[in-house]
């Protein structure tokens, strides 16, 4: 067996000073990395620039390790050492292989994600800049698609440097290679390998190694492995029924939160409206809550407008991760905490100017009797959206009614009566039993949206006034 790399030996030494390891960690660890040429030089290959400076374990469920791009840290999940979950040593320093590359894997790459990270918020930004100014909404899909396809690629180098390490360790003394005896071996440790047989798409060299090359964004390998690694996973995330998408789309809604709120705390321009195609991004915002979405805290939630599929449909995400999950090192990133004050002070908080329609609408709901307390809430909501969304009503709303319309269904009717019982009347229906089954919480954001759209005129109106019409000389512009 080789020895162990100078380099690494240092990340060896001060990880047997930790308490708590498993009987068998550092000989394990030791052993495989000695037995694996490749992953030893992925390893020094990261150390080398920077980006692996530490080992450590982790009790953490629903993974079998992670890379923490903060401190250079790679943490093995204690159950690699487990003797009861494998055969022997060598079944378990073959799983360690494929772990331990896999997160070297993406030590390697961190410089990579990173800039990938920040060409996400850099352009997600600037397009919300460029939709304040022209007065539009935002659509965010195509850098969030940007992201979302190369973080899948990302889970699948990693993967693929993983076998590759465990390819390695599996040659003979005199450099062979045993292929039947590689797949029976990866068996247990990729699903790219099931019952012997490799995943379609997915060549070995005759060394066993799958080759990259230099083209990383169009590498066959690259999408083998993504198809049968990355794509059908769903077995991470705070509740352990999440794939790698639904992880990287918490990271999209949280940095289109985070540019939008810090836009609309800077300016007192149009804010815009921001746009997912949920549908190409291949993302369901229930999977993505689901995942754990942090949002800054517990009530915080976040609206945006679903265009698939040629549909316009506004929908919100609520903040769902755990405290436990807020700290987990699995974050590669760190960016500040979202905080909108339109998000914390909405319509049904009292003191909120909105706050009187709300009340009118969840009287009537509540004392027609047919809903729940819930459904009220919701009701009350929904019919409050909808007035603000039209001047006629929302400026002079008079009272709350239910209805039914010409349809027969049941409505929730808002009307106006700026003139008195003399008229003219306007009135606004919104379809009652569907609009119960929408969360208040998505209802009230879109009220704060159009309370923000409403207020840029507002503003413009009052800098004209101030300047004074007609008068000569420079004037103070914004």
């Amino acid at each position: 067996m080789s020895q162990l790399r100078p380099e690494i030996r240092p990340l060896i030494e001060e990880l047997a000073q930790k308490k708590g390891l498993p009987p068998s960690a550092i000989a394990d660890i030791e052993a495989t990395i000695t037995s694996s040429p490749y992953l030893s030089n992925v390893m020094v290959a990261a150390i080398e620039n920077g980006s692996l400076t530490h080992l450590d374990t982790t009790n953490e469920p629903f993974q079998s390790g992670h890379y923490q791009q903060r401190t250079g840290t790679i943490h093995l999940n204690t159950s690699n050492f487990d003797a009861k979950s494998f055969d022997n040593a060598s079944a378990r320093r073959d799983n360690l292989a494929v772990v331990i590359g896999h997160e070297a894997g993406h030590a390697l790459l961190a410089d990579a994600s990173e800039r990938e990270r920040y060409a996400l918020r850099y352009t997600m930004g600037e397009t919300i800049r460029t939709a304040s100014h022209d007065g539009t909404s935002a659509d965010l899909t195509g850098p969030a698609n940007r992201y979302v396809s190369f973080m899948r690629r990302n889970e699948a180098m990693a993967e693929l440097v993983g076998m590759n390490a465990l390819a390695s360790r599996t040659a003979g003394t005199d450099g062979s290679f045993d292929r039947a005896e590689f797949l029976r071996r990866a068996d247990l440790s990729t699903p790219c390998v099931d019952k012997g047989t490799l995943a379609p798409g997915i060549t070995l060299s005759p060394a066993g190694i799958q080759v990259i090359g230099k083209q990383f964004r169009t590498s066959p390998a690259i999408e083998a492995v993504a198809a049968c690694y990355t794509d059908p996973g769903a077995s991470i995330g705070q509740h352990g029924d999440s794939s790698y998408r639904d992880t990287h789309g918490t990271y999209v809604m949280k940095m289109a939160a985070s540019e939008l709120s810090d836009y609309a705390k800077g300016t007192t321009m149009h804010v815009p409206t921001i746009e997912l195609d949920m549908a190409t991004l291949k993302l369901d915002r229930n999977r993505i809550e689901r995942a754990g979405l942090d949002l800054g805290g517990n009530g915080r939630s976040f609206s945006y407008v679903d265009t698939s599929n040629g549909r316009r449909e506004y929908e919100s995400v609520s903040h769902t991760q755990t405290q436990s999950a807020a700290e987990n090192s699995h974050r590669l990133d760190s960016s500040a905490q979202v905080q909108s004050p339109a998000q914390a002070f909405r319509a049904d908080s009292p003191g909120h100017p909105d706050q009187p329609a709300f009340e009118m609408f969840h009287r009537a709901a509540q004392a027609d009797g047919r809903w729940s307390q819930t459904e009220a809430r919701n009701l009350a909501a929904a019919g409050l959206a909808a007035v603000k969304a039209d001047p006629a009503v929302g400026q002079n709303l008079s009272g709350v009614v239910i209805g039914k319309g010409a349809d027969g269904a049941l409505n929730l009717i808002g009307y106006a009566s700026p003139h008195g019982p003399s008229g003219p009347h306007h009135h606004l229906a919104v379809e009652a039993n569907t609009a119960a089954q929408v969360p208040a919480e998505r209802s009230l954001d879109r009220v704060e949206q159009l309370n923000r759209q409403q207020a840029q005129p507002q503003a413009q109106a009052q800098t004209q006034a101030m300047e004074g019409p007609g008068q000569g000389g420079p004037k103070l512009t914004m």
